[in-house]
């Protein structure tokens, strides 16, 4: 084999391992759903990740809780870290999103439920939604 066969050959593996990641990367996707999205049903195949983004304001107190399920084992979604906060402004005060990611990890449905509240106060939510997700 020349040395030109060998480069042609190591460039056409290389293009068909790009070609077959990159097409690996389109298998799964990934959904977001908002307060927009409270009490429907969304579909989700394994190996899908789901970010349930929620508006909130840090300033006042308030943040998203999730309260239901207590427990993931076992179970069709799989938490990825707790709920992250995002700033939407660089006034003080400005509202943000929260953010949960989950990623689909098994057949089965679980309803999401996401309160928003003062997490030092007795008094009841402010907020309280759900998403259902089920995952084929």
């Amino acid at each position: 084999m020349t040395r030109s066969h060998v480069v042609r050959s190591v460039r056409l593996v290389t293009l068909s391992a790009v070609l077959v990641l990159g097409l690996v990367g389109c298998l799964h996707s990934t959904y977001c759903i908002s307060e927009a999205d409270a009490g429907a049903l969304r579909i989700l195949e394994r190996g899908d990740t789901l970010i349930v983004r929620l508006s909130s304001n840090a300033s006042t107190g308030y943040a998203w809780e999730r309260v239901a399920p207590e427990t993931f084992a076992g179970g069709s979604l799989e938490p990825l870290g707790e709920g992250a906060y995002r700033n939407l402004g660089s006034a003080p005060g400005s509202p943000g999103i929260t953010s949960f990611r989950y990623a689909a990890v098994g057949s089965g449905t679980v309803t999401l439920r996401f309160v928003y509240r003062r997490p030092w106060e007795e008094e009841p939510p402010i907020e309280d939604i759900s998403f259902i997700i089920y995952v084929d």
